[in-house]
This record gives C-alpha cells, structure tokens and sequence, in this order.
C-alpha cells in the first residue's frame, strides 16, 4: 500500500512540475509553499485540496485566494441543478430584485427558489465537504450570506477581471479587535464563495471561470501588476488559472480575488450554483442593491 501511495505522490508532482514548472505543495511541510510565488499555482491540480486537508485548504486560500474541492457534489444531483437552474433563467429574465445582469447575458440570481429541490439539495450535501474549510478560515460563526445562481447564455464572451466586493478597510477588522495588534500586510479573509458548476466547465466550450492567484493581497497585486508591465513578460497578471471543473466539483475563493468568467462558446446555457459565506459581521451592499422589483410576491417579502 505504501509503494502504491508513494508511487502515486510522484506521478502528481511529475504532473505538477510539467503543468506549473514545480512540484505541488507538500502538505504538512512548515512552508508548504516554500519557493513558489501565488500566480506559479495556475493549474487545477496545484490548487486541489485532498479530502479532508482543512489545514492545508485554508494555508492554501491565505496564500492562494482559491482551491478546489473535488465530486462535492454527486455529479447527478449536479446535473438536475443545471437543468433546473436553465429553466429557472429562462424564466425570470433580468432586472429584479434578487437577479442581476452580471454584463450581457448572465443573469445571476440571488435566493429566489434556491430553498427548493434540487438546489437546496446541493449545498446540504456539499456543504459537508467544504463547510469544515470555510469555518477553519472565516471562523465557528461564519454565516451563510446568500446562495444563487449565475447561468451564462450560448455565445456570451468573457468577463473583465474584477473582484466581487472591496476589501474591508483595517479599521474595521481593528473595531471588532480581530487583529490582535499585530501588524499584517494582508489582513484575513472575511467571505468567501464557493462556486459549484452543474454541468461540466472546459475550456474554449462552456468558459470555466478564470482566477488571478494571489490578487488578494495588497503587495501581490501591485507586484503582478508591475511584472505585467515589464518588456517582454509573459507573467505576472497575465497569469490566470482556468479552473477547468467536473459538475459538483466545488470551487472556493477569496471575496477579494480577481477573476472573470469565461466565455461560453457552446449551444447550451452555463449555469453555476454559489454559495456566499461571511463573518458575522460582515454585510454586502454591493452586490444586489436594488432597488428593482421582486421576484417574490409582496406577502413573503
């Protein structure tokens, strides 16, 4: 079993040391990032977190701002959620309350019958594989903020990177005396979303969502972007990480990271189910902010 184990270890890192140009962390080391920059983790299998390594998950999102979990979800009870989540656009179109357009032809929608099947069944049994990672980062009290749903019409290009939300400002982490004082260059994550695709995500078809690893951090960002600018440089933030993923793989990510969906080159709609968790004391008003009419009737409002 060992040999088997170890034979297997190596197989990964000839994978890693072909796909990133070094070998994947090794989970447990002290360092386990020891020489590597955050943009060097761009390919799927570099930003895998193994069953049941929270530790390493949440090293891996501090240094990181994203990994992946693996079959979170059973890939069938995915693909009800993905024809179910393309009838539901269908359906509702843009302009309400809970559904926004998040550029020409996405719609993402926020609540709205994700408390019925099959999408609620979605985050019970894959809130089980990726609730211990988001507890260990956010803390014991993270709260759910909002599940919803981004579906991505046939022939919808790309999106600008961009962030979901500001950070929060220091102060704000100093008036809940979460810091300890203690001096950091980037201050925790206080939300994070956990991407859940129902149906399959590669590239140049359907457009798997594009991460810039590392833009979470204040310096990592200012120095991808200087490296960007070099003559010659074919790095720095250019350096995305097409997370190509199986429906019910799970995605999870960093409030602050960049990204940007892909396009979705196929005949079919593209649909995501999210998860938003936060601390308690966090609040968005970005995201949705009205004040458009609901999609719910006005006695469950």
């Amino acid at each position: 079993m060992r040999t088997a184990v170890a034979r297997a270890l190596a197989a990964l890192e000839e994978v890693s040391v072909r796909l990133i140009g070094a070998p994947r962390p090794a989970i447990g080391a002290a360092d386990p990032f020891a020489g590597l920059l955050p943009w060097d983790l761009t390919s799927a299998e570099a930003l895998e977190v193994p069953a049941a390594e929270t530790e390493y998950g949440a090293a891996l999102l501090d240094f990181a701002g994203v990994c992946a979990i693996r079959r979170a979800v059973p890939p069938s009870l995915a693909a009800r959620g993905g024809a179910a989540a393309s009838a539901l656009a269908a359906e509702v179109g843009f302009r309400f309350h809970e559904a926004c357009q998040r550029g020409p032809g996405r719609v993402d929608l926020r609540g709205y019958q994700l408390d019925e099947e099959p999408f609620a069944a979605v985050g019970e049994v894959g809130g089980r594989a990726w609730l211990p990672l988001v507890r260990r980062v956010l803390g014991g009290d993270a709260r759910l903020l909002w599940s919803g749903l981004v579906v991505t019409e046939p022939g919808t290009a790309a999106q600008r990177f961009h962030a979901d939300a500001p950070p929060v400002p220091r102060a704000v982490w100093e008036e809940h005396g979460l810091l300890g004082g203690l001096p950091r260059a980037t201050l925790p994550a206080h939300c994070l979303t956990v991407f859940v695709p129902l149906v399959d995500l590669r590239r140049g078809l359907n457009g798997p969502t594009a991460f810039l690893p590392g833009s979470h951090h204040g310096a990592t960002a200012a120095a991808m972007a200087a490296e960007a600018d070099e003559a010659g440089s074919s790095a720095g933030a250019g350096a995305a990480a097409h997370l190509e993923a199986d429906a019910g793989d799970a995605i999870l990510f960093d409030y602050r990271l960049f990204h940007a969906g892909g396009a979705n080159c196929s005949a079919v709609r593209r649909p995501i189910q999210y998860f938003v968790y936060a601390r308690p004391w966090y609040s968005d008003e970005v995201n949705f902010p009205g004040p458009e009419r609901s999609l719910w009737p006005a006695e469950v409002q």
